[in-house]
């Protein structure tokens, strides 16, 4: 699993001009002020985003009740919470959403989004068990709309693409992810950022099924399209993408390059997401292994010792999906 700050940051926009009408009546900056808030979180000002949208949240309740507002804020406040490295307040909030929402219809956009939101929670916690049904069900509900939101469908395309690897159910992955990819170049064309999140995934299922020749193009197509984007990508995104691109480059042979790109990772999650988010430690775990399968033995186990450190203050947490050198040799 990518971090999923590119495409899915779609979904609060959308949704927000959706719903800021209904919001005017008590919050009538509802709008802005998710919108800065959000900010904060791209900023991986993650202690500063909580604080705005607790107190917008708090707002929201204040007035007269609107539960779909109340769902909204309360998927954005998981997200930072999950951004930040504490699953446990990502996932409280991400059921408080759903509970806010449980009226709606299955078509309702905010309970898409939360269903979806929750569903990557799970992946990232290594639970494609629990992610598979809310997926399903999220699809099932957009692709009986007449008109389904495309960005959404293409999300949600990815992240079962992501639960079926994991789960080892290989006959799904490829279609899903080739649908997703036609949904993103249709709507936005071949060089924009959103694609590069099922590129990704799909270089990591490449990868899973140990065919690292054909997991090179889509993995450096990734990268290149990273790289020349003209609007800033945040730093975590490109941890995971340089992770990705590294364990490829071993697989194919090319050492140096796997070396380097691992490291990259490392620190660009370590500026980004801070020394002890257990995102931090797959990548570190990767580079341990990249390190010791090169022959530099002592500094794999410093790395490994410190990605065990990390994983031992998050019990919980999982690494989620993307692509795990260890278990892939």
């Amino acid at each position: 699993m990518l971090s999923r700050r590119i495409v899915p940051a779609a979904w609060g926009p959308l949704l927000a001009a959706t719903l800021v009408c209904s919001a005017t009546a008590q919050t009538s900056d509802f709008g802005k002020r998710l919108a800065a808030a959000d900010q904060l979180r791209a900023q991986d000002r993650f202690a500063e985003a909580r604080t705005s949208y607790r107190d917008l949240l708090r707002d929201v309740r204040a007035g007269s009740p609107d539960h779909r507002l109340e769902g909204l804020v309360l998927d954005h406040l998981a997200l930072n919470e999950q951004d930040s490295g504490d699953y446990a307040a990502a996932e409280t909030a991400f059921n408080q959403g759903l509970a806010a929402v449980s009226a709606q219809s299955a078509a309702d956009p905010v309970l898409i989004a939360l269903k979806t939101h929750l569903a990557e929670h799970y992946i990232a916690e290594t639970r494609p068990e629990d992610a598979e049904p809310l997926l399903r069900q999220s699809l099932a509900a957009m692709r009986s709309n007449a008109a389904p939101d495309s960005v959404a469908l293409a999300i949600a395309d990815e992240d079962l693409a992501v639960v079926c690897i994991m789960r080892r159910k290989f006959d799904e992955p490829e279609a899903l992810l080739r649908q997703s990819q036609a949904l993103i170049e249709n709507l936005f064309g071949p060089d924009n950022p959103k694609l590069s999140a099922s590129l990704l995934t799909f270089a990591g299922f490449l990868t899973a099924q140990h065919r690292y020749a054909d997991a090179l193009a889509p993995a450096e197509r990734a990268w290149q399209i990273l790289y020349a984007s003209p609007t800033p990508i945040p730093t975590p995104y490109r941890a995971s993408a340089m992770s990705v691109l590294g364990v490829v480059y071993y697989h194919t042979g090319h050492v140096d390059k796997s070396v380097a790109c691992a490291r990259q990772a490392v620190d660009l999650a370590e500026a980004s997401l801070g020394p002890h988010h257990p995102r931090l430690a797959h990548y570190l775990s990767n580079y341990a292994a990249i390190l010791k399968w090169t022959g530099h033995k002592n500094e794999a186990k410093a790395v490994q010792k410190k990605a065990d450190e990390i994983q031992e203050q998050n019990p919980p947490a999982g690494t989620g999906y993307t692509v795990n050198v260890a278990a892939l040799r």
